[in-house]
């Protein structure tokens, strides 16, 4: 009866281990969009190659719905359009946007920062946004 016991004990423990596990993956899955679409995203930085902007004041940002419509406000600049999420490729691309046809992969994303790389020829563009 012991082992019997000892037994249930460890399969009860590696069924919690991976259910937790599961659990786990699935909502990471899930809040990368959530992460994504819960509000304005302040631009913090932009690299263009070699050359840095930073941004301190909040005249820049991004704004990305759960509907798939997007606005972006760059200094004076204010835009709108469509964006799509590419869950297997990590990337955000504007439907209108055909220079960067590959769009934007998302390097880091979490509920207090996002990085976004994109790549146009030889040039490598990066952004940073803070909450």
């Amino acid at each position: 009866m012991k082992k019997v016991l000892t037994l249930f004990v460890k399969v009860f423990s590696i069924f919690s281990f991976l259910l937790i596990i599961s659990t786990f993956t699935y909502a990471q899955e899930i809040n990368e969009l959530d992460f994504l679409t819960a509000g304005k995203w302040s631009v913090s930085s932009v690299q263009i190659g070699e050359q840095k902007e930073d941004f301190t004041q909040k005249e820049s940002w991004m704004h990305f719905y759960a509907d798939g419509k997007y606005q972006i406000q760059m200094s004076n600049d204010q835009k709108e359009g469509v964006w799509k999420f590419d869950e297997e490729e990590k990337a955000v691309t504007f439907e209108d946007e055909e220079a960067l046809a590959a769009g934007f992969k998302i390097e880091k994303l979490n509920d207090k920062e996002l990085l976004f790389s994109a790549t146009e020829g030889d040039v490598v563009y990066t952004m940073t946004l803070r909450r």
